[in-house]
């Protein structure tokens, strides 16, 4: 129970926050939205204001926002088809946007929360009951010296080998450590252990550190982050659509729903890092240039530029309804393979 309403409210979030990008835009542009919608299917409750009907429906697999004169001709002055091109491709582009925004944001949040991971020579966790933990090595501990190996001055990564390399060469033969601790070195001396895990001896530390950034550097990090994943994003589409690579990965609702009860019962944490990728997934699909997605609305859009004239509202909404259909068709195919996983 707890995994679905977690689900509905992640999906919920997700999808308001993509249609108000269109919403918002809209209105800014001077383009009238007669419906707002919250999921797809029957209409669970509604209100009106302003002009707009704004519904939550029964299905959390979409929403969308129907602006006036969208798929057909109208007169009003406020109709989306009697819009400049600019300002029709700015209310179709702001969907994706936001949902690209809101990743940029979670990702600053999630580097002031919870930081990231680097790899340095200190200690960011000690094993209880280990070697390291009897000598009395604590969390926050800078290695300075092992076994008479200094590692002060070498690059984090090359030291951290070092360090691991001097601790397998001695087997369970006594070593020193030297440690910095208040600014004050320590020195200790303790015997590795075996471990059947790694096939090694270790000592039963964790390296690195967790490094957390103050709002500015954290939001430069953000965006050159949701910049990479991105790109990842479109290599793996390219791959797919044209290779067929990954095709067994490909998940919909029900696959979504299964790895949000699993960063449930991982923590916030996790739950933060999925709901990034899966709004920056929303943000990228949607640029696609297929019938139906924001993308493909683009594309005609550029075509009427290139061309002088639309196309007729009756055939572009015809377009868009073939490209609605396929969609479904793959969601039920997906989602069939999510149940049979």
């Amino acid at each position: 129970m707890l995994t679905l309403l977690v689900a509905l409210l992640f999906f919920g979030v997700l999808i308001m926050v993509h249609e108000l990008g269109h919403f918002l835009v809209g209105r800014l542009v001077g383009v009238h939205a007669e419906e707002f919608s919250i999921g797809m299917g029957p209409k669970l409750f509604g209100f009106s204001s302003k002009g707009t009907r704004f519904s939550v429906r029964a299905l959390p697999i979409g929403g969308y926002v129907k602006f006036l004169g969208e798929d057909e001709k109208s007169d009003d002055p406020r109709a989306f088809g009697n819009a400049s091109l600019w300002r029709r491709m700015a209310v179709i582009a702001s969907g994706p946007a936001m949902n690209i925004l809101l990743a940029i944001v979670l990702l600053a949040v999630f580097y002031m929360g919870y930081g990231i991971y680097e790899v340095v020579p200190e200690i960011l966790q000690v094993v209880e009951n280990s070697p390291a933990d009897r000598a009395g090595l604590m969390p926050g501990d800078k290695i300075l010296q092992v076994d008479g190996v200094s590692v002060e001055g070498m690059e984090a990564q090359q030291a951290v080998e070092a360090i691991r390399n001097t601790i397998k060469q001695k087997g369970g033969n006594e070593l020193e450590i030297v440690v910095q601790r208040d600014g004050k070195n320590i020195s200790v001396k303790l015997v590795p252990e075996y471990s059947q895990k790694s096939d090694s001896y270790v000592i039963g530390i964790v390296f690195g550190r967790i490094r957390r950034y103050s709002l500015m550097p954290a939001i430069g990090l953000a965006f050159r982050q949701a910049g990479k994943i991105m790109v990842m994003m479109v290599d793996m589409l390219r791959a797919l659509i044209f290779r067929g690579q990954g095709l067994n990965e490909v998940m919909g609702p029900v696959g979504i729903v299964g790895e949000i009860g699993k960063a449930v019962q991982a923590g916030m944490q996790q739950l933060l890092s999925l709901a990034i990728i899966i709004t920056l997934n929303l943000g990228v699909i949607n640029l696609i240039p297929f019938p139906a997605l924001d993308g493909g609305r683009l594309v005609l859009l550029l075509i009427e530029g290139v061309r002088g004239k639309p196309l007729e509202p009756e055939k572009e909404g015809f377009i868009h309804f073939i490209g609605f259909v396929v969609l479904i068709l793959l969601m039920v195919l997906v989602t069939y393979q999510d149940i049979m996983r």
